[in-house]
């Protein structure tokens, strides 16, 4: 992906970062303003809403910039215009990219800890054991905090992913990001009709889910949680297309 655009000539993208500060910059101007204006408790209020605001706004910028970071940015603020699905894949990537980059951390800590935790005399067979012992069960404990989903059924090029789920995750942010992954030729909002997820293992298909479930059943989307559907973190799950 490119820098961002900052040429002359090149217009900026009016991307959420730009509303929020705008937002913020108001909403603050306005208090600060009121509060010179007023007296006693009115104005006490007035200037705790003041401090108080931007930690709201700021916790939730930090909350999405953790969950949900491509939501605050637009194709548009780089110059090439990344498609939709492009500029996500990309900034997903990064954060699966993290689990290894913390499994290797993990290694090496522990390569570095075991050995002055256990008698000088351990061979370093032994030492090496128990490392890989830790590293196992790390990696297990990983596992079950990501749902993997294969996307071979679909296109062999396309590689597998592990996306991060929790007792939180509803089912519509949990299939926008697994369709945010799927072959381009998968239209948006599609699930259960284009597509859909088969536990090979259990030998489910998780069909009744998704847009389809939710104009099914005269919702806007389904804001289900995750796992009431059956799907739970640790499952590997397969992407299959649909005739």
């Amino acid at each position: 992906m490119s820098q961002p655009a900052n040429a002359p000539g090149v217009p900026k993208a009016l991307n959420p970062l730009w509303i929020i500060s705008l937002f913020l910059t108001v909403s603050e101007a306005a208090a600060g303003t009121a509060a010179t204006q007023t007296q006693g408790w009115l104005q006490a209020v007035l200037v705790l809403f003041s401090v108080a605001f931007p930690v709201g706004v700021a916790s939730a910028f930090f909350a999405i910039l953790v969950q949900r970071p491509y939501v605050l940015y637009a194709p548009k603020d780089y110059s090439k215009n990344p498609s939709v699905r492009d500029f996500v894949n990309a900034l997903n990537t990064s954060r699966n990219r993290s689990v290894e980059n913390m499994e290797a951390s993990i290694r090496s800590a522990m390569e570095e800890v075991v050995p002055k935790m256990l008698d000088a005399k351990i061979s370093a067979l032994s030492r090496d054991v128990i490392v890989a012992e830790a590293i196992e069960s790390a990696r297990e404990d990983f596992r079950h905090r990501f749902i993997e989903i294969s996307y071979g059924q679909m296109d062999h090029d396309v590689a597998s992913v592990q996306i991060p789920v929790g007792e939180d995750t509803v089912v519509q942010e949990f299939l926008n990001e697994a369709w945010s992954f799927a072959p381009e030729w998968i239209p948006p909002y599609t699930y259960g009709d284009k597509w859909v997820l088969v536990d090979q293992e259990k030998g489910l298909s998780y069909r009744k889910m998704g847009a389809l479930w939710a104009r099914r059943n005269g919702k806007g989307s389904d804001d289900r949680l995750l796992y009431s559907t059956g799907i739970s973190a640790g499952d590997i799950l397969h992407a299959v297309p649909l005739n």
